[in-house]
């Protein structure tokens, strides 16, 4: 099992980075003026798919592919390039994340090879832990295709929209888990907390807030620990305007 954490700042910091060299090579893209961004992963693109053994665009646009939030394309790349000439990319700024590159690379293989939902939740969770939403909605999403009675991943892959601001895509699916099962603690809450901070609309929001307070209280639902608990609760009380 893989096991990765990694905040978001220092993956934003390392990939910032990654633009320190400019490549000798992918002349083409260098008349592309610097906020062009479309029209440079195009460029590079172009120049891969006619000389796709061109690490120095490789690389170029794996950096750029990192920065539009691309990850996993990103991280596709940098294996793909590594495969081709390991000793080139461990001579770049790129591999200061060429081992989480790798592994979450090797992960997706995997999981696509098997279509073994436990791998692509693992992916997702490891995505979603790093604050990488887009990637861990694609896992999710997959998952979900191989077994949809995963009440967890749902819950997960809303908050997933929500995360992205597709609120309406979230609060919808939150809404279908609370139709299947009404006691979840977990999707009364946050549907509760969508509607009434973020859609505005308070008295739908408060109606689960007050089911989730109900939960919480009477029926005993699992919590990962202590701590999670009596942030809940305090929390429960907060937006009822109690504390």
């Amino acid at each position: 099992m893989i096991r990765i954490k990694i905040t978001v700042l220092v993956l934003f910091f390392l990939c910032n980075n990654l633009f320190a060299k400019e490549f000798p090579e992918c002349k083409e893209y260098f008349f592309i003026k610097e906020n062009q961004t479309e029209q440079k992963q195009s460029s590079l693109e172009k120049i891969l798919n006619e000389h796709p053994d061109n690490l120095q665009c490789m690389l170029k646009l794996s950096s750029l592919y990192l920065r539009n939030n691309k990850v996993s394309q990103g991280f596709d790349l940098i294996r793909r390039a590594y495969v081709l000439d390991p000793k080139f990319v461990e001579s770049k700024n790129i591999s200061k994340i060429l081992d989480i590159a790798l592994r979450l690379s090797k992960l997706k293989e995997a999981a696509r090879k098997k279509s073994d939902l436990k791998l692509w939740n693992e992916l997702g969770d490891i995505y979603f832990e790093m604050g990488i939403f887009d990637e861990a909605r694609e896992a999710y999403t997959i998952s979900l295709l191989l077994d949809a009675t995963q009440t967890k991943i749902e819950i997960l892959l809303a908050i997933c929209y929500k995360n992205l601001n597709q609120n309406l895509k979230s609060a919808k699916r939150l809404k279908n888990i609370v139709q299947k099962e009404p006691y979840n603690f977990y999707a009364n809450y946050y549907l509760g907390k969508l509607l009434k901070n973020v859609l505005k609309h308070k008295k739908e929001g408060e109606k689960y807030l007050l089911m989730a307070e109900y939960i919480i209280n009477y029926t005993k639902p699992k919590f990962e620990d202590e701590a999670e608990f009596l942030y809940l609760k305090n929390d429960l009380e907060f937006e009822l305007g109690k504390k």
